[in-house]
């Protein structure tokens, strides 16, 4: 009889066990080396981890040591970098911007490019990777991460894109940049004239002109590959997952291997720490959240003195992210490290105020919490500009703000009705359309290990971007009307003289 029992358990154990025998797959996320990018990786990753798949998770040693994120059944692989580039960078845009200079790309490029080349060259790091044997690569598809295709090209591996980046010149999306704004500047999609021709100089030019990569990568990386342009080996991903979406964003184009699966950083939120549900709970009168993220805990005195007077004024608590001791902890409680999708999730929570990167915009909108902008680098003003003409939020500039400014423009998200009926009314069509991201990523990430990506992509992903978009066409058929009207003109020309010397003749 129990021999009996044991032989059932053994094939029920095997008839549960036999879908991840055979679908289990080995996947290897490499985001950004950033928090925020490495983050919304690590829930992905951790989705399909649930779903029976092996995933590991590339981390520069500066992240892996900083404990901030949750990497439960997921295996880490870090590597050394010569730079803390997330440290670097933050300092540099953040400083640029309270100083109000003008950001520096050019050293932005200088330092991730070192960046690139130090992992690529990275002997030990690739044959780490490749004793995985992975079935597929998931890239941050931040443009700078795009020369990291290189070592699924050299190992055969299929891969994947996960991030907020919607590129259509190397997605292959038909585009019209008139009327879909850049992410770096503060345009909606109504745009001027100007605005729209800008659009397109700038679209066409990043579309042709590569700054990111090396023209010289594959051979220089791969010299044992047959050369490839970064274009065209990055137009070979399987599919893309765009954190970005129609509700919060603007409507977009897009093809079948492009999915917009909204921010994979939210989700429902998840039971508080003590002391964060202790002071969340007990605030009858609402919380105000102030998250600046890492740019927060190196504010300028002054921005840090003016947030804490308003913050006192204010009817309301609040919790503000931020490494000083607080002046009043019964109302001010301030806190370097904050879980800021779970406090946004309670229900006391009034009003955000964020410098809009993505993970806090789409856990705002998931949350149904209207936000008080104050973006401070590179895209957090086209996100801010984007939720506050859809009447979710308001915006000011910390550095010109008064007290009295940003105490009133808090007071009127917080207690204004149409502020919070908008951004709710956005969460319910989101959660509708989009459920849960992190799952919805996972699924598309499944999908193309089951099936490959072949029956998602175009033919315009095997041709290089000019032929995709047809200039050779367009330069043909302009040289041809070249060439017609000249001939019409020397025509006219030779037919003018002719003319005028017999005309010349009789009058002799």
């Amino acid at each position: 009889m129990k021999m009996r029992q044991l032989l059932l358990w053994k094939a029920v154990c095997c008839l549960v066990l036999l879908p991840l025998c055979v679908w289990g797959k080995r996947v290897v996320f490499m985001p950004f080396p950033f928090t925020s990018n490495t983050n919304y990786h690590t829930n992905v990753a951790r989705t399909l981890a649930r779903q029976g798949h092996e995933v590991w998770l590339t981390m520069p040693d500066y992240l892996v040591n900083r404990r901030l994120l949750d990497t439960t059944n997921l295996t880490v692989i870090d590597y050394q970098t010569l730079i803390n580039l997330e440290e670097i960078m933050t300092a540099a845009f953040a400083g640029h911007y309270f100083k109000g200079l003008s950001d520096d790309w050019s050293v932005w490029m200088s330092h991730f490019l070192q960046f690139c080349d130090t992992l690529l060259t990275n002997a030990s790091f690739f044959q780490n990777v490749k004793e995985l044997r992975p079935d597929l690569f998931v890239f941050d598809n931040v443009r700078l991460m795009n020369m990291m295709t290189i070592i699924s090209y050299r190992l055969g591996v299929p891969f994947a894109f996960l991030g907020a980046f919607y590129d259509p010149s190397y997605q292959r999306i038909p585009l019209q940049p008139c009327n879909i704004p850049l992410l770096f500047f503060s345009y909606s999609h109504h745009m001027s004239f100007l605005q729209r021709v800008l659009s397109t100089v700038i679209h066409v030019f990043s579309s042709v002109v590569d700054v990111f990569s090396y023209k010289d990568a594959v051979s220089r990386y791969a010299p044992e590959m047959p050369f490839l342009t970064i274009d065209m080996l990055v137009a070979r991903a399987e599919i893309w997952l765009v954190t970005a979406d129609h509700i919060l964003d603007y409507p977009r184009p897009s093809m079948p291997n492009v999915k917009l699966i909204g921010g994979t950083a939210t989700g429902p939120g998840k039971p508080l720490p003590t002391q964060f549900k202790s002071f969340m709970d007990d605030a009858k009168e609402g919380v105000v959240i102030v998250s600046l993220d890492n740019y927060a805990l190196s504010l300028p005195e002054a921005i840090t003195q003016k947030i804490i007077s308003v913050l006192q004024d204010l009817p309301f608590k609040s919790i503000f992210l931020s490494n000083i001791s607080s002046p009043n902890s019964k109302k001010i409680l301030t806190s370097s490290w904050i879980p800021q999708n779970d406090l946004l999730a309670h229900h006391n929570t009034r009003v955000f105020v964020s410098h809009c990167g993505y993970d806090g915009q789409y856990e705002a909108l998931f949350h149904a919490v209207p936000v008080v902008c104050t973006p401070l680098v590179a895209d957090q003003f086209y996100n801010a500009e984007r939720m506050r003409e859809k009447g979710m939020a308001e915006t000011v500039d910390l550095n010109t703000v008064s007290t009295h400014e940003l105490h009133s423009t808090i007071l009127k998200v917080a207690t204004n009705t149409s502020y919070k009926q908008a951004i709710t009314k956005a969460s319910e069509l989101f959660k509708i359309e989009f459920g849960v991201p992190v799952e919805k990523a996972a699924y598309w990430l499944d999908h193309v290990m089951k099936y490959g990506g072949s029956h998602l992509r175009s033919s315009g992903h095997e041709v290089p971007f000019l032929q995709f978009s047809c200039w050779d066409v367009y330069s043909f058929l302009l040289a041809c009307v070249l060439l017609i009207l000249m001939i019409s003109v020397c025509s006219v020309y030779v037919a003018f003289i002719f003319c005028r010397s017999k005309s010349k003749a009789k009058t002799e």
